[in-house]
């Protein structure tokens, strides 16, 4: 459960990526022992939380915009002003968690930001690749 303030829009962006996350380790994971599943929870905490601090910190900094009275008036005034150098060094920040399903066909990236290349996509992904490889030969 992540605790994110609505000013952020960041609460649906993090459900999505942790739901992505867990598929992906779910896919890789090589056999339904209780041992696992236990170490696939452990890696997805590992891989979610450092997105999931950035959001939250996000969602703060976004919130200040809506607080009543001249602290809320001077972030508004602030991010109103700021230049577009400047919010583009801020939306790269929050832009680099894409995280891709990678057990279906992978997407072509595309846009400015590049994405960090999520470990559960790479884990899903060489799943993904060997089994297709592996039908691929059977098929010839």
């Amino acid at each position: 459960c992540h605790k994110l303030n609505p000013a952020g829009g960041l609460g649906a962006v993090s459900a999505m990526h942790d739901a992505i996350a867990l598929a992906n380790l779910l896919y890789a994971m090589p056999s339904a022992t209780s041992k696992d599943i236990t170490k696939v929870f452990e890696v997805y905490h590992m891989e979610r939380r450092p997105a999931v601090i950035d959001s939250y910190k996000t969602s703060q900094q976004m919130s200040k915009i809506h607080k009543a009275g001249i602290e809320g008036a001077l972030v508004s005034y602030f991010v109103t002003h700021m230049p577009t150098w400047l919010w583009r060094v801020m939306m790269a920040k929050t832009l680099r968690f894409r995280p891709q399903v990678g057990f279906i066909k992978r997407i072509e990236v595309t846009g400015t930001v590049v994405s960090i290349a999520s470990p559960s996509e790479q884990k899903a992904r060489a799943v993904f690749e060997e089994q297709n490889q592996g039908n691929a030969a059977a098929a010839v």
